[in-house]
């Protein structure tokens, strides 16, 4: 199983990668970059229909800030869930209190669902192994 430690050094943000053998550390660590960047939408999707909308710039915002700290409560976790169930189908009900912020999130999607991330970044990732390419 691949594992994604999600580190921060100062203001750089570090994501250790160990995986299985064969498999190519450039692709996953695209697929975590696009995974977090999908997951950065989600969120503030959720920002813009809260009532009153949450004003993401009130608040931080990088792939390390926990959760609570977004002030995201229980009908904004639950509105994030029914978004992304519309990806991933049935997600555990506890999935953002399990991950704690967004590079935790987008290393369980990638471990979960990285058929459904293949598919979705399916233009992404073929550009990249295009240029990949010698």
């Amino acid at each position: 199983m691949n594992d994604i430690q999600c580190e921060q050094s100062g203001t750089v943000e570090v994501a250790v990668v160990t995986g299985k053998l064969g498999e190519s550390k450039m692709d996953r660590d695209l697929l975590q970059e696009l995974t977090e960047g999908y997951l950065r939408g989600v969120v503030l999707e959720a920002f813009e229909a809260a009532e009153p909308p949450l004003d993401p710039a009130e608040h931080p915002f990088d792939s390390f800030t926990p959760f609570r700290e977004f002030g995201i409560d229980s009908f904004l976790v639950l509105k994030i869930l029914r978004r992304l169930e519309r990806d991933f189908g049935v997600l555990p009900k506890t999935l953002l209190f399990e991950n704690f912020n967004i590079c935790d999130l987008a290393n369980y999607f990638a471990d979960k669902h990285a058929q459904t991330l293949s598919q979705l970044f399916a233009d992404r990732l073929q550009e990249a192994s295009e240029v990949s390419l010698p």
